[in-house]
């Protein structure tokens, strides 16, 4: 079993670039339009406590100074202030022009993305290096984020993927049924974002 540990405030952003691009590459070349602005925006999120991309929010599993494992995940109750914590943060970061395009593609991932469900830790993002697939990593990680959710009184898992991920076979594995098919024909049309899943996986309770 991997050595799951909460993500430290100093973790070089550099580190954790490429696991986050790797999630979903079609997306975050929309989203971010270069791994440079994801970086800036790593830079002012990562050593905050509140932000989607804070460490306080992320697990990770190191092999020496690398990081073989990454999870980044939220209750739905922090999900929105941590949304706006981001926003807050990126303007004091970011050129003009990245911050406009950026709350405009975010209005997009609004409509691609359901909210998540009452009671889900809403896992934002899961990457393993590719040298550690196949090892169970990411198992132990989503174990790990099933002790984070029930420690904070989470009676679900939950996560959206795209649906030509490879992924998806391994999360059905792990009990996660397809709960919301979307497509938003812009995206799809222009920047070749396709069909996501919203997969849930509901957390038997402990006796």
């Amino acid at each position: 079993m991997a050595d799951v540990i909460p993500a430290p405030a100093d973790l070089r952003p550099e580190l954790l670039e490429e696991h986050l691009w790797n999630t979903d590459p079609k997306l975050n070349g929309f989203m971010f339009r270069s791994r440079d602005v994801l970086l800036d925006v790593l830079r002012c999120e990562w050593p905050e406590t509140r932000g989607l991309l804070c460490h306080a929010q992320a697990l990770v599993v190191m092999d020496g100074s690398s990081v073989s494992g990454l999870l980044i995940g939220h209750t739905a109750r922090e999900y929105g202030p941590n949304f706006e914590a981001a926003k807050t943060l990126q303007m004091g970061r970011l050129k003009p022009d990245d911050k406009d395009h950026m709350d405009r593609a975010l209005d997009w991932m609004d409509r691609l993305f359901p909210q998540p469900g009452q009671g889900a830790y809403y896992v934002l993002e899961l990457s393993t290096a590719p040298s550690a697939r196949g090892t169970g990593l990411a198992s132990d990680l989503l174990d790990a984020a099933e002790r984070r959710a029930r420690d904070r009184g989470g009676t679900q898992l939950s996560l959206d993927v795209a649906a030509d991920n490879a992924a998806v076979d391994f999360y059905r594995h792990k009990g996660f049924d397809v709960e919301i098919e979307t497509r938003v024909p812009y995206l799809e049309k222009q920047h070749g974002i396709g069909l996501h899943f919203h997969m849930v996986r509901h957390l038997e309770t402990v006796t």
